[in-house]
């Protein structure tokens, strides 16, 4: 349930699951009241290079990740 929110400030929407790969987790994002519009993205949790910083006091996560993925 954590919003998931761009760099740049957008908010893509709320993690509704995260899905165990080989590779690596991925989120699966689903639009919220608050965000852009209400796509469904698919987020690879990667610390340090997709997940810029997790903020559970404010229940978001910031990502460097482009909206119109």
């Amino acid at each position: 349930g954590l919003s998931i929110v761009t760099k740049e400030g957008l908010h893509l929407g709320k993690v509704q699951k995260l899905l165990e790969t080989g590779a690596n987790d991925v989120l699966v994002v689903r639009g919220a009241k608050e965000s852009i519009d209400d796509r469904e993205r698919l987020i690879p949790y990667l610390p340090d290079q997709v997940v810029c910083r997790v903020n559970l006091e404010e229940k978001t996560i910031i990502v460097d990740w482009d909206a119109e993925f």
